[in-house]
């Protein structure tokens, strides 16, 4: 079948609505799958300037053609215009906190269903201040996916601020972690040559694939039956929950049934959901209470973040519906690129496509090339991520200018093996 034929059937391929659970901001009329629209910046009643207005409309603009990740986003007139109506408080200083950071964070703690919230300057730090805060003493380790962002893309965080070892797992289905993988890599405490486990840290989503809700459930279970020794604190589960919206969305479940797996959560912002910047760290009240001292050692003491906070919260209201559509948009270009003879590392579930170009036996650098002369931006990974703001005449790009690299390997074309560098996860 052609890629004209895929694309004209493409809107019955994914026809099926996916109805989420209302707490993750769908509601019914939102979840009808709709084009991604860039909204205008030129209302009447903007309070921003031409200038302004021209330089969100080309930070947009290049945004809807950039494939590198989502974190690419750029804030809509809403985000920016929260910004503005934003707090200005300290944080720190003032007793009462922020009122803009207070309500981002008390409406986390609505959506999730944990018992309290704290803003995190970015990712990175509100992973670490949630495994720091997890963890005492060595020798301790975390059980993790060997891919773990925690683990692979945190600068070596891991062992340098909480002195922990790692035990990494790869999972033996491929995709994510089960059960089993947990049973036969957990560490008991009582043999002094290996440090015990005393978190077990998850991610959802991971290169895109879902950590099904069945499957944390079965392994927050085990772990937090797991024996430990008197006086001991039991094992810890944690989530990187970067993009866990997607997960849920994804899957289709209850967020706050799949929060529940875990005693912390660190929920990225700045993602799929489109805020500047931020995260929002999540667990038990006296949890949060001692993650504050190492947020403030770890330099995230922030003097008005009441604006980013702001910009947060309406990020959350504006993308999160949008999410379905963003999935949909990832699989009928999947689709179409499986139909050119591309194949794929992993399932494609949410918002990621990862190219097996070595099946192909196609040179990163090349696959960068074709990519840039139809003016899209890739990772020489090949790791393909949509977001909100994704628009389809860049798909249609992206799709013609690997149509366009298939055809030439096929031909004998050669093709550009140079380095190539770049690519995060």
């Amino acid at each position: 079948m052609t890629c004209g034929v895929l694309k004209m059937h493409k809107l019955d391929r994914y026809k099926k609505t996916l109805i989420v659970h209302q707490n993750i901001l769908l509601p019914h009329h939102q979840t009808q799958r709709h084009k991604l629209k860039m909204p205008s910046l030129t209302t009447p009643e903007s309070p921003f300037t031409p200038k302004v207005q021209a330089k969100l409309l080309a930070s947009r603009e290049k945004a809807s053609r950039d494939f590198r990740s989502d974190v690419v986003t750029v804030p809509v007139e809403e985000m920016m215009t929260s910004i503005l109506d934003a707090s200005v408080n300290d944080d720190i200083y003032d007793p009462e906190g922020d009122p803009s950071v207070k309500a981002l964070e008390a409406r986390l703690v609505e959506l999730t269903g944990m018992e309290a919230a704290l803003w995190a300057v970015s990712g990175t730090q509100g992973n670490q201040i949630c495994l720091r805060t997890h963890l005492t003493q060595p020798p301790h380790s975390v059980l993790l996916d060997h891919r773990a962002h925690v683990h692979c893309w945190e600068s070596g965080a891991l062992p340098v601020i909480s002195q922990a070892s790692v035990s990494t797992v790869h999972a033996e289905n491929g995709v994510h972690l089960t059960l089993e993988d947990v049973k036969k890599n957990i560490i008991a405490d009582g043999n002094i040559h290996f440090p015990p486990t005393r978190v077990v840290s998850l991610e959802n989503t991971l290169s895109g694939t879902i950590l099904p809700l069945a499957d944390a459930q079965a392994i927050s279970n085990y772990v937090r039956s797991f024996p430990v020794p008197e006086g001991q604190k039991p094992i810890a589960t944690h989530l990187d929950g970067a993009r866990v919206f997607d997960g849920v969305i994804g899957e289709g479940v209850d967020l706050k049934a799949y929060a529940a797996c875990f005693d912390s959560i660190s929920i990225c912002l700045a993602k799929g959901i489109g805020a500047p910047m931020g995260s929002v760290i999540l667990g038990k009240k006296p949890f949060i209470e001692r993650a504050k001292w190492f947020r403030k050692m770890l330099g995230g003491g922030t003097r008005q973040p009441g604006m980013m906070a702001a910009a947060a919260l309406s990020a959350l209201e504006y993308s999160i519906p949008r999410f379905p559509s963003v999935h949909a948009m990832t699989k009928d270009a999947s689709a179409r690129l499986e139909a050119v003879g591309y194949k794929f590392t992993l399932p494609v579930q949410t918002n990621m496509i990862l190219l097996d170009l070595e099946a192909a036996e196609i040179p990163p650098a090349a696959f960068v090339e074709y990519c840039a002369k139809e003016g899209v931006s890739v990772f020489p990974m090949a790791r393909l991520v949509f977001h909100h703001q994704t628009s389809e005449v860049a798909v249609d790009k992206l799709v013609t200018a690997l149509t366009r690299l298939m055809g030439d390997k096929r031909n004998g074309v050669t093709l550009n093996d140079g380095e190539a560098h770049g690519g995060y996860s």
